[in-house]
Parts: structure tokens; sequence; C-alpha cells
């Protein structure tokens, strides 16, 4: 500042002074925009976590309503499935198509079966039942294998033969038989 040397000190003071006062005039210009900008970015924020908020509550009530629907098909299935297990346990175990395909299995050549009775005693519950069978074979042989293709099945339990006699001469050659035998459920059935 060379070339304002010969000017007063207080003149030189005044315009640093009013320097000054400009340079801070400024800065109080930018800051204020730089305030004013700050506010409305805030509010541009605010606008948005708002929009933000109500979608997730409507969201939620959204999800509500598929709540309560998965509850009551909860409580539906459920309510099925109980009825489904009493079911369950009023169909006996065993039932007489299971037997007689497992006879129908078993049964030697030569063995006829006249009569199938199939009785659940109450004791034994439903998962076992007393088969009566009455039949007749061409031999004794025959008769003897079919004893023991029952009694070495894994559905028959106990298999007594209760009665074994000759056929009369008018209905051929052979033995007539009675047997009774217990029957359960194989393993893995419900």
């Amino acid at each position: 500042m060379k070339e304002l040397e010969f000017l007063p000190a207080d003149f030189l003071r005044a315009r640093f002074q009013r320097r000054i006062g400009f340079i801070r005039s400024w800065l109080l210009l930018a800051l204020g925009t730089a305030m004013v900008l700050w506010s409305f970015q805030m509010g541009a924020w605010v606008q948005e976590s708002r929009a933000e908020l109500m979608a997730l509550q409507s969201s939620d009530v959204a999800i509500d309503a598929d709540v309560g629907k998965v509850r009551l098909l909860q409580t539906e299935a459920e309510t099925y499935d109980r009825r489904i297990e009493m079911l369950r346990l009023l169909k006996p175990g065993i039932t007489v198509a299971d037997a007689c395909v497992a006879l129908g299995d078993l049964m030697p050549d030569g063995v006829v079966l006249e009569d199938v009775l199939m009785t659940h005693p109450e004791k034994a519950g439903r998962d076992q039942a007393t088969l009566h069978l009455v039949g007749r074979g061409d031999s004794e042989a025959a008769v003897s294998r079919a004893l023991r293709a029952m009694e070495t099945s894994p559905i028959f339990g106990r298999v007594t033969l209760i009665e074994a006699k000759p056929l009369a001469p008018a209905e051929g050659a052979g033995r007539s038989f009675t047997v009774e035998a217990d029957v359960m459920a194989p393993a893995g059935k419900e």
C-alpha cells in the first residue's frame, strides 16, 4: 500500500474497516444462503421420511389383514388335523381286505378257503384282530404248508389249528380244516 501512504491514517483505517465490513457482508450473505438451502433440503428429507412412514403404516394395516387370514387358516388346519386323528382312531388298523390279500399271497396250491371271518376283540385294540378260517386242502401236506406259511408271515401272530378231518368220500380226497389266527397290523401301517 505504498501508493496510499500519503493519505491520513484515519482514512486508511476507515478504508480497511469498510473492506472488512464488505467481506463480512459477503460472508454473512453466503452463510445465510447456505442456511436457507440447508433448511430446504431438511424440509425435503422430512417430507420423504413422512411419506415413508405413511407407506409403512399403510403396509402395516395390509399385513394385519394377512396375519389374521394366516391365523384363521392355522386354526382350520388344527381342526382338520384333529378330525383326521379321530377318523384314524375310529378306523381299524387291520381291515378284512388286508387280511385277505395276505392270505391270498400265502396259500399254497391245493388249498381252498371256504369261509373267512375276522373279529376285533374289545381287549385287543384296533391294531389286532382274530381271523377264523374254514377251508380244505387236497392233502395233509398242503394244509401243513398253509399253516407254516401263516406262522412265518409277519402279519399273523398266533396260528392255531382248531380242527382237521378227512373230507367225506362224496366230496373227494383231501382234508377240511378250521384255523384261528391273530392278525396284527404290519409295521408302519396307520
